[in-house]
């Protein structure tokens, strides 16, 4: 055999020596469709602004009534009065208004430099919310006014009421409720939270009626808040509505209920339907004075709540008093299922369910909102038979405090994701595990599953809280391959006032995937590119 032909033979087999391993490396890869960017928002009542006689400042003409203040204006006018955020984390303003004409009207807020000479879109920083249009528009030093958000609701008259939150030193339009149409925006506004100065009314050619509010208009039930690419609600349920079982209460103040439970098994339950639901986080206020096992109940169908838990039934109990977790079914008595759990007296105690495949798992324990831990302890009792949720006060006495749902863990939110092969298509049946934790050097099993008839696989994560940093990491390996990948959820907890929501999808696609370089892979291509450059040229030569 020729040089020549010995040089094609070595070309040949570098070249396929290199595609099998470039072919094996690339076998697997991942795709990451949703991975949400999560915010979760401590609801809290708020500070608060609404409308009153004060209103005297700005472009517009105030005429002032007994009742009711009526603004006209002319080109982007404006009533306001001086709100600092100096200190606040949270303010929400409401107002009660009629709309008669002009070009829009609604609320105002103005930030910066303010010259209250000036019409609102010559100010630095402004945000508007149009009720007579349903848009969203905002001005810094660098932009003109403009549309930032549309489709919101819209009324001539009513009550209205945003609450603000300062995240990460802006403004954020966290939620908003026009006549009880409630909309959660968490839509972070590039002006600085420190510069709001003026809050108020925009009246753009024509005139309104305000009218003077003593408080706050509030417009639905207080719930967590998730802004993420998909949403789901989190439920808490809390001691005021606990008034089902034989448990007695023996005194009950503004604060708090003392229970008493005459004989074991006595407990305090509220009806709460979890089957369509992924999630449930139970939080309780509570002083411990004596009793057996104590704490968190669950229980299920066809239960007689005149009667102590001891019945034909599904139930769970954690108890809190001396960490311990209980599970009963229908044919058997209560069973010591778990032992050596978080254990305390007193204090905020939070526990999260999750539905694992149809069954309850006791997840997450928080005591005190500081001291988190993992448990992930998946039970017998299927989820959907469970249907009342409150305290088990065992032969002993409680006290409960009302909760006004100011303390919340971070509800689940959804990932969704597709594996595929190295040419594009999907792998069904697909086995992965889920790691999640605080830290990326302790991460700790959470499930595993299968990716479907499509390569998709969803995920219901719960939120976790660490003291140390604001992020969670959720690390997704799969089997048999060496393919995983990472995502880091941020994690923010602000204060904010009572709301009742619905979200506005963010976008963050944050993927960090595992890459290892191949040096042999690297040297084949080099040899491979050298000799292909040379063979033209030793042709010649050997010619």
């Amino acid at each position: 055999m020729s040089f020549r032909g010995i040089l094609l033979l070595l070309i040949s087999t570098l070249l396929f020596l290199s595609i099998v391993s470039t072919v094996v490396s690339i076998s697997y890869s991942i795709l990451v469709i949703k991975p949400s960017f999560v915010k979760t928002l401590k609801a809290l009542n708020g500070n608060r602004v609404y409308s009153n006689p004060n209103w005297d400042n700005g472009t517009a003409i105030v005429i002032h009534n007994i009742t009711y203040e009526m603004v006209e204006g002319l080109g982007y006018a404006y009533a306001v009065q001086n709100y600092s955020t100096l200190g606040l984390s949270n303010f929400t303003y409401s107002v009660k208004y009629v709309y008669f004409s002009g070009l829009g009207a609604g609320a105002i807020v103005l930030a910066g430099n303010v010259d209250l000479k000036e019409s609102a879109n010559k100010q630095p920083y402004v945000l508007i919310y149009c009720v007579t249009s349903g848009e969203m528009l905002v001005k810094t030093p660098s932009s003109n006014l403009k549309v930032v958000m549309n489709n919101l609701p819209i009324s001539v008259s009513g009550n209205l009421s945003i609450s603000f939150t300062d995240v990460d030193g802006n403004l954020t339009v966290a939620y908003l409720s026009l006549n009880n149409d409630n909309v959660t925006l968490a839509y972070i506004t590039p002006i600085p939270w420190a510069e709001v100065d003026y809050v108020g009314w925009l009246q753009n050619y024509g005139y309104s009626y305000l009218y003077y509010l003593s408080s706050t208009v509030i417009g639905g039930e207080t719930y967590p808040v998730i802004a993420g690419e998909t949403y789901l609600i989190s439920n808490i349920v809390s001691s005021p509505n606990l008034n089902l079982g034989p448990a007695e209460i023996i005194s009950s103040t503004k604060n708090y209920e003392i229970l008493k439970g005459t004989q074991p098994g006595d407990y305090l339950v509220e009806e709460y339907n979890v089957t369509s639901l992924n999630s449930l986080i139970v939080t309780m206020n509570f002083t411990y004075y004596n009793g057996s096992e104590v704490g968190i109940e669950l229980l299920g169908k066809g239960l007689a709540v005149s009667n102590p838990d001891l019945q034909q039934v599904y139930g769970l109990i954690y108890a809190i008093n001396n960490g311990e977790l209980y599970v009963k079914e229908p044919t058997t008595l209560w069973q010591l299922f778990k032992s050596s759990l978080p254990a305390t007296d007193q204090g905020v105690v939070s526990a999260v369910f999750l539905n694992q495949e149809g069954n309850v798992s006791l997840y997450e324990v928080i005591l005190d909102d500081t001291n988190t831990y993992i448990l992930n302890i998946t039970t017998p009792i299927p989820w959907s038979s469970i249907l009342y949720v409150g305290w088990r006060v065992d032969n002993g006495v409680s006290k409960l405090y009302f909760m006004p749902q100011n303390y919340v863990i971070g509800p689940q939110v959804d990932l969704q994701f597709v594996f595929l092969s190295n040419n594009g298509a999907s792998v069904p049946n697909q086995k992965y595990l889920v790691y999640i934790g605080s830290t990326l050097s302790n991460l700790n099993f959470y499930t595993s599953g299968l990716t479907n008839s499509s390569g998709a696989a969803n995920l219901a994560l719960p939120i976790i809280y660490s003291n140390s940093n604001n992020y969670e990491y959720v690390k997704i390996v799969w089997v048999n391959t060496s393919t995983n990948f990472t995502i880091i959820i941020p994690l923010i907890q602000y204060e904010m006032s009572s709301i009742n929501v619905k979200p506005y999808p963010f976008t963050l696609i944050q993927q960090n995937i595992d890459v290892s370089l191949n040096l042999i892979e690297v040297s084949l291509f080099v040899i491979l590119l050298v000799l292909v450059i040379a063979y033209p040229w030793w042709g010649k030569r050997i010619k």
